[in-house]
């Protein structure tokens, strides 16, 4: 699955629940962007890219690459999801309603046109990094920080229907 079309999803997923909301749009950027945007709005920065080790691989451990997996292997990309406001009580109230929509629909799946996933779902899940890592994410994303939420996508291959 390209990298890039699994970001779009994600953004597009997250564009889509928030439709009805008054929430401002969803953007894809890096870190580098996100350092000298002071937009109000919400971002997806993608920070990490591990390909899925298959199970009883007794290969080295794999490195994180910048270029797509092999066909066939899957992915964990690592987000930050981003979100600056006018004021901290419009942030707050904006990255719970992000929170919310994720926890209630982590799944996409996508099939479609040149570039799309197909075949694959993509499943959205709260992380947890180590203290230091997130503070160090935390000041990459510029000053004043952001509120933001580090996320796993990982995508899975869908089995035919029968």
């Amino acid at each position: 699955m390209p990298i890039a079309a699994a970001s779009a999803a994600l953004a597009r997923h997250l564009r889509h629940l928030l439709r009805d909301d008054a929430a401002p749009g969803v953007e894809t950027m890096t870190l580098a962007e996100a350092r000298h945007r002071a937009m109000p709005g919400i971002g997806l920065v993608l920070w990490r890219v591990q390909p899925e080790e298959v199970p009883g691989d007794t290969s080295p451990l794999r490195t994180a690459s910048r270029a797509d997996p092999p066909e066939g292997v899957g992915l964990r990309l690592r987000y930050l999801l981003m979100v600056r406001g006018t004021d901290s009580a419009a942030e707050q109230a904006l990255l719970g309603r992000c929170m919310a929509a994720l926890e209630q629909n982590p799944v996409i799946e996508a099939a479609g046109g040149p570039g799309d996933i197909t075949g694959e779902a993509l499943v959205v899940t709260l992380e947890t990094p180590p203290d230091e890592m997130y503070l160090r994410l935390l000041e990459a994303c510029g000053d004043p920080p952001p509120l933001l939420l580090p996320y796993m996508v990982h995508s899975m291959r869908l089995r035919p229907s029968a």
